[in-house]
């Protein structure tokens, strides 16, 4: 089944308890936004923050607790969204991770290769607080 522009707001299903997560955004304001947003919908959730694509997989090889989902920024530098994903998705140990790609390009094609790459979710960059905070807190369980 194709993916459409449509599909960008629907939320993963079925959705599962949220205890670690990681946010992979080169912009620090943005991620500080991720930070209060999350801090407003959640208290039980273990945030990591990390700048780049290759702080990512590096996270990823030597953490002890896998994240249960990766928002995952698609222009990084060192290592973009898309060579991230792949990545994770190559590697069995990852398979169960869920991945949101957070982007500012709603580009068909762009979203396309998203998630015939193993993206769960392609969301645009809402430009306000409220609707940012309504997409996260739709992707997640806080309860």
């Amino acid at each position: 089944m194709e993916n459409t522009t449509s599909d960008l707001l629907q939320p993963p299903s079925p959705k599962i308890k949220v205890r670690n997560l990681v946010l992979a955004e080169d912009d620090s304001e943005d991620a500080e936004i991720f930070q209060d947003i999350l801090n407003d919908v959640s208290s039980g959730i273990n945030l990591s923050v990390v700048s780049n694509g290759l702080l990512l997989m590096n996270l990823l090889h030597t953490t002890q607790e896998l994240p249960d989902i990766i928002f995952l920024d698609m222009n990084m530098p060192l290592k973009n969204g898309l060579q991230c994903l792949q990545e994770i998705r190559n590697f069995d140990k990852w398979n169960h991770i869920r991945i949101i790609i957070l982007s500012t390009s709603s580009q068909p094609e762009l979203v396309k290769t998203a998630y015939e790459l193993g993206a769960e979710l392609y969301l645009e960059k809402p430009t306000s607080y409220s609707k940012f905070k309504m997409l996260i807190k739709e992707c997640l369980v806080t309860e």
